[in-house]
């Protein structure tokens, strides 16, 4: 069985070391890749998801993408005159 493959030995213990890092992983997929390369198991998308975020509790992080064509000075000002609008 599958879920036996990720929760026994080596894999699970390095998985829950990687993802306590701050690296980490981009995508459930690239766990998927992980363990194939590093642990030569290979193991479907689904089994990778429902491990991780429900027994081993952790959710992938990562950051929402931004212009790199966006002005410090305006973002600052927004931010600055955006707290008056605040409801409290």
């Amino acid at each position: 069985m599958q879920s036996d493959r990720v929760a026994s030995g080596l894999a699970s213990a390095a998985l829950s070391e990687e993802l306590k890092t701050g690296k980490g992983f981009s995508s459930y997929g690239a766990i998927v890749e992980w363990l194939k390369q590093e642990h030569g198991q290979d193991i479907e998308y689904a089994m990778v998801y429902a491990w991780v975020r429900y027994r081993l509790g952790a959710k992938l992080k990562v950051p929402r993408p931004q212009s790199h064509n966006q002005d410090e000075k305006l973002i600052s000002e927004f931010k600055k005159n955006s707290e008056s609008f605040l409801i409290v």
